[in-house]
């Protein structure tokens, strides 16, 4: 019953990203040959590059459908539902079991993000973690700070947890007493913090540029979460953008797509949004 329930939500997924596709086409829409899904993280970097792909080979459509979680591409890619999966954090040991491939395209810089009514450019580790234990409630200048979370299994949060000492026990405080808004995709956390005044959060750079969001990137221990402080080892909270397939049946079109966003012309698109392309 839940993989039918599963499988019908991402047909739904797909019809919805394949008729978006068609509107803004110049040509007429093939049937899809690609559907790509997974992470929120990856779905505005993922449809730009689609978009790029598409252009040079117009016989082929790729869907985007909206998130359905690093663990739900798993599962459709594992089930044979989509052709590709996107992924924002490494498998798990379960996972891996499956014998499913994973290609790394991508590097980005977690942000802590605000609304731009925040007058801050930044905020240190000890600050941050202040502000999660609920002992720092305001900004400088005296305006309330609005913490919008997310849930234990987000792959941002999880890096937070690993890379900065001593938030692990103050987050998951803070999940137990029920603190925070939880949000539960990385669109919706985004759209709320975009949307509330002096509130602050954790986004990544890539989405901020790819999505235009209106959100306010701010240092962390006096650096931003640029491509470049990435690969100089200089920023701290990283995670990696992948694509996860099967390896035996994958589409020649899936392969060409692959090619592509390794390609000069995808990287190229990768670093104008805020990644650092991978090798």
């Amino acid at each position: 019953m839940k993989r039918t329930l599963f499988l019908a939500l991402l047909s739904a997924l797909v019809a919805m990203a394949l008729l978006s596709t068609a509107a803004g086409a110049k040509t007429v829409a093939e049937p899809v040959l690609l559907t790509a899904a997974g992470s929120g993280a990856n779905l505005g970097i993922t449809r730009l590059l689609a978009q790029a792909f598409m252009k040079k080979n117009p016989g082929v459509t790729i869907a985007v459908p909206g998130s359905i979680g690093s663990k739900g591409a798993v599962k459709a890619v594992a089930e044979n539902a989509i052709t590709l999966g996107l992924l924002s954090r490494p498998l798990q040991k379960d996972e891996l079991a499956l014998g499913l491939t994973v290609k790394p395209c991508a590097q980005v810089g977690i942000v802590i993000a605000a609304h731009p009514t925040v007058k801050e450019e930044g905020v240190t580790s000890a600050e941050l973690i202040d502000i999660f234990k609920g002992t720092k409630f305001r900004w400088k200048d005296g305006q309330q700070i609005i913490v919008l979370a997310r849930e234990k299994t987000d792959s941002g949060f999880l890096v937070l947890r690993e890379k900065i000492p001593g938030f692990q026990e103050v987050y998951l405080e803070s999940l137990a007493a029920n603190r925070w808004t939880i949000h539960f995709t990385d669109q919706e956390a985004n759209e709320a913090i975009a949307k509330t005044p002096h509130a602050i959060g954790v986004s990544d750079l890539g989405m901020i540029k790819a999505e235009g969001l209106r959100i306010k990137p701010l240092k962390l221990d006096g650096r931003l979460p640029s491509p470049e402080n990435l690969q100089k080892g200089r920023y701290p909270l990283v995670r990696e953008l992948s694509f996860l397939y099967r390896q035996q049946g994958l589409a020649k079109e899936g392969k060409a797509f692959l090619d592509f966003v390794g390609s000069a012309a995808g990287r190229k698109i990768l670093k104008a949004n805020g990644y650092l392309p991978l090798k």
